[in-house]
């Protein structure tokens, strides 16, 4: 039953609605004002917030890192992080679409989940670049914030990146340089100064890589280094990776064989033990011992990879690069005394490096006969090149063993005396030997005009059983320069090398074939930037220097010289 009273209310209902209406509106457009006052206002609010990060900055400034010359190895350089406040995001799922666009690296749906969160801070970017701030700035996404931050950039990318390491985002060392001497980057604003000099750097990179190309090979290591004050002025580890981009590199590019790789070095150490004969008075230079035949030490048998028709004199045992010749001079030294100057040679502890990659050596502790016998040609004792060089150094330097440096203006130079003057003259002879003599393992290490004396290597490589790996060598040249007054050292190895028959006409990957001509090559381009001249002609006192009269250049050997 209808009554007059609902036509009386109408009027008054219809009245109300429309208030309801005009507040409901009211309320709309305040808040689309606000929406749309923050978003003309955000790019200004947060450009003024990027001039006050200017002038703050998170952190404190790490100290640059630079070669010997000066050069710009690793620095810091503004940067900025991004964050979002999820609160003040307004559209949290275009917001985050936009965001995408932007930096497409970054997940959507991270993105959104970010920025959908109930935290009050979440942190979408660390280091991000001023064009991509200016990008967010103008796309007026609310609730992004910014602050000024630092990163570490590597202006050389792969160069020395074994030494060098990487910082965290954090700003923390995670290895090389930047992690042992973190404390000292942090807090010291003057520059740390390698001994690296970047342009050697580059040409033994270069070279090694070069070879490694053409031998097919798994991976090298080399070191430049100066005799007479022990400064590295280069060191090398292949594979190497881009400092830059150090997270993406893999376990095997950052393994720095260097200085952290343990090797059976192989002929290399003939150089030591016949340098401890002389020095310790064991053995005389022109004492002949029968290498004729194998030699047997119980059940482990030694050879030789090629056999001489007659007995022969301590010098042709080093240039022949004879294992039954070293052997049976190892056994009248003795293990005592060869573990003496092990000791005084450092290749029995682990380097002092400023690297957190450093390995101690992996030897029998107990030194017993058979250690002594195999370590006489490098066996039985694994060192890694760095160590290996700065024996091989103290032999050449007037028998003065210096500890290795990696830092420049450190004055401290720790020598010790290990061989007497009159033995590192006789070893410089011999080495020299090794790279003319006809049948001296060493010739395609013969730079021209440098005087390069040394020894090869080639060492079969332990598998992961124990026993050796199949055709895997470990190819090795270790030489000084000049060396009738030698200043620089170069080593080169280069790890399992395939035979490259179609372009050399052999199969052979020894030390003499492969890593000799890599250290005659580098020799050859650092020697102008060390200043040292060529010697083009024959000068009798150098003649006289370097000459070796119990050689016999028509000595016979059974099979062809490498």
């Amino acid at each position: 039953m209808w009554s007059n009273e609902n036509f009386i209310l109408a009027p008054l209902e219809i009245k109300r609605a429309r208030k309801r209406l005009f507040f409901s509106f009211l309320f709309i457009f305040s808040i689309f004002f606000s929406i749309f006052f923050q978003v003309l206002s955000f790019p200004l609010q947060e450009q003024n917030r990027l001039l006050l990060a200017n002038q703050i900055t998170n952190g404190s400034n790490r100290a640059n890192i630079v070669d010997r010359n000066g050069s710009l190895m690793a620095t810091s350089i503004p940067a900025w992080s991004i964050s979002a406040h999820p609160h003040e995001v307004l559209e949290p799922n275009q917001s985050a679409i936009t965001l995408h666009k932007l930096m497409p690296e970054k997940s959507l749906e991270l993105l959104k989940k970010q920025l959908k969160s109930n935290s009050r801070y979440v942190e979408i970017d660390r280091v991000s670049s001023p064009k991509r701030i200016d990008l967010i700035l103008n796309s007026g996404v609310t609730g992004i914030h910014f602050s000024k931050t630092q990163t570490r950039l590597y202006p050389k990318g792969n160069l020395a990146s074994h030494i060098l390491g990487n910082v965290n985002r954090d700003g923390i060392g995670l290895a090389g340089i930047e992690h042992k001497m973190d404390d000292e980057l942090k807090s010291n604003l003057n520059s740390i100064q390698l001994t690296i000099d970047t342009n050697i750097q580059y040409i033994l990179e270069t070279e090694i890589k070069k070879q490694i190309k053409f031998f097919e090979a798994k991976s090298a290591a080399g070191v430049v280094l100066n005799v007479t004050n022990g400064e590295i002025l280069a060191i090398s580890s292949y594979p190497n990776f881009d400092v830059n981009y150090f997270g993406e590199a893999s376990s095997n590019q950052k393994f720095n064989r260097a200085t952290f790789g343990n090797y059976d070095m192989g002929s290399t150490f003939k150089l030591i033990n016949t340098a401890i004969a002389i020095d310790s008075g064991k053995v005389k230079l022109e004492e002949k011992f029968n290498t004729t035949k194998p030699l047997k030490f119980g059940r482990h048998r030694i050879d030789d990879f090629r056999y001489l028709d007659k007995p022969v004199n301590v010098a042709e045992i080093l240039v022949n690069s004879s294992n039954i010749g070293s052997a049976l001079i190892a056994e009248r030294i003795g293990p005592k005394t060869q573990k003496h100057y092990f000791d005084l040679l450092e290749l029995t502890k682990k380097p002092n490096l400023p690297l957190l990659e450093v390995s101690k050596p992996i030897f029998n502790r107990k030194w017993p006969k058979l250690t002594s016998i195999t370590a006489s040609y490098g066996y039985g004792i694994a060192v890694s090149p760095i160590q290996l060089a700065s024996a091989i150094s103290c032999i050449f330097n007037d028998g003065k063993f210096i500890n290795p440096k990696l830092i420049k203006n450190k004055n401290e130079i720790f020598e010790k005396r290990v061989f007497s003057k009159k033995t590192s003259l006789t070893m410089r002879k011999l080495a020299r030997a090794v790279v003319t003599h006809p049948d001296g393992s060493g010739k395609k290490a013969d730079a021209y005009g440098y005087l390069v004396g040394g020894k090869t290597g080639t060492a079969e490589i332990i598998s992961n059983t124990g026993g050796f790996k199949k055709n895997a060598n470990l190819s090795s040249f270790i030489g000084a320069f000049p060396i009738n007054d030698p200043k620089f050292l170069v080593l080169v190895l280069i790890e399992e090398p395939k035979p490259q028959f179609q372009k050399l006409k052999h199969r052979f990957t020894t030390g003499g074939q492969v890593a000799a001509p890599v250290v005659r090559k580098i020799i050859q381009k650092i020697a102008p930037i060390l200043n040292v001249q060529p010697i083009v002609k024959n000068l009798p006192k150098i003649e006289q220097t370097l000459k070796l009269d119990i050689l016999d250049d028509n000595s016979k050997v059974k099979n062809a010289s490498l």
